[in-house]
């Protein structure tokens, strides 16, 4: 295994944190050596600290590359800052000695709903640049694709200036097929794609609506994430090298997303199984939380924080009415009480996931990939 001999970090880290031994690395390095090998990276989006130390020891056990993100969203209903953030996924890596395992740290769903928009993202970027994000991704896909491709370019130079990795969208993720915002098409991508390239703008990576949705599949409802045409999508975006991002992989298997692969699909994002177990909710194999008729969840006593704050939580959720999807929000509203929890309640959320984070480097092929990350950077 390697170590950084050399300070091989993008500059705006280097300014950021001109002492630290954490590698903190350039994104698309992940990407190119996700690519290279036929593996994917697993991309963790992060609501509160319970379940960070015990992805950072995984990744270390298995030379598993992360990217630890937080979307434009999540900083509204999460404790965190663009600079706390960063401070957070480096100290835990500085404090468990890792010095080996290159990670990023990703702005996910930087959100464009209309062109106004665009001013209050374009500081957003720079405020995530300056705290020393190394990987981005501009949605704009709210929008109709030419207002789309407006703002996508627009925003996305000075990333593309300073060589770090982009993630774009086409296609509203979660939105049904037949509407207005239906299924990315191969077409589409084709098109939009070959324009941001006209543009100056190459992204690593093309994030879709391929059937995928965020959160917890509630009721009947059900994974249906169309790989056909993920494949379809990812062979029309080739003569640009660009490979997909799949978004909203909480429920699904283990085996599905092993062959994600298959399809051109180099980045998976997991972000409400960490939820999960931090809160310690029942879930099925999959991941998805179980949930009853009246769309509450089941809490395990064994697992994640203690009954008598989970019950302080759903009495709060209902109170407020956060319930069903929106009990994310109490990631902000109780983040002091779960940052003050005992080391007992805390070791058996690092160690759940931990065991979660093995499993999906083992889903994605990505263990021993550190290696070749650094001979790409």
């Amino acid at each position: 295994m390697f170590s950084m001999k050399k300070d091989i970090r993008p500059e705006n880290v280097k300014a950021r944190f001109p002492n630290s031994l954490a590698p903190l690395v350039n994104g698309r390095a992940l990407i190119q050596a996700a690519r290279q090998h036929d593996a994917m990276i697993m991309a963790v989006n992060i609501r509160c600290r319970l379940p960070v130390e015990g992805i950072v020891v995984a990744s270390m056990a298995a030379g598993a590359p992360v990217m630890y993100e937080i979307a434009k969203s999540e900083l509204s209903y999460t404790e965190f800052t663009p600079h706390s953030f960063v401070d957070f996924i480096v100290q835990e890596n500085e404090r468990l000695g890792n010095t080996e395992v290159p990670f990023a740290i990703h702005g996910d769903h930087i959100t464009v709903k209309k062109p106004e928009d665009v001013e209050g993202v374009r500081k957003l970027i720079g405020d995530e640049m300056e705290a020393g994000f190394t990987s981005f991704a501009i949605d704009a896909s709210h929008m109709e694709n030419d207002k789309n491709l407006a703002a996508t370019s627009e925003l996305a130079r000075p990333i593309i200036e300073r060589g770090l990795n982009l993630e774009v969208e086409l296609g509203e993720i979660g939105a049904k097929s037949g509407s207005a915002e239906g299924f990315t098409q191969p077409e589409e991508a084709r098109w939009f794609i070959g324009e941001l390239d006209k543009k100056g703008i190459r992204p690593n990576l093309l994030a879709i609506n391929n059937g995928s949705i965020h959160g917890t599949y509630f009721g009947t409802a059900h994974e249906g994430i169309q790989l056909d045409l993920t494949r379809d999508i990812w062979n029309a975006i080739q003569p640009w090298s660009v490979d997909i991002a799949q978004h909203g992989i909480t429920g699904t298997s283990l085996e599905k997303i092993s062959s994600f692969i298959q399809y051109g699909i180099r980045k998976g994002n997991v972000g409400t199984l960490w939820q999960n177990i931090s809160f310690g909710l029942g879930m099925n194999q999959n991941g998805n939380a179980i949930t009853n008729e009246k769309r509450e969840y089941i809490k395990r006593p064994y697992r994640g924080v203690p009954d008598e704050l989970w019950q302080e939580m759903w009495s709060w959720a209902v109170e407020t009415n956060n319930t069903g999807g929106n009990i994310k929000n109490a990631n902000k509203a109780f983040a002091p009480r779960f940052n003050a929890l005992s080391t007992g309640y805390k070791k058996r959320i690092s160690e759940h996931a931990c065991e979660e984070a093995l499993r999906l480097f083992e889903a994605t092929r990505s263990i021993g990939l550190a290696e070749t990350v650094w001979g790409l950077l």
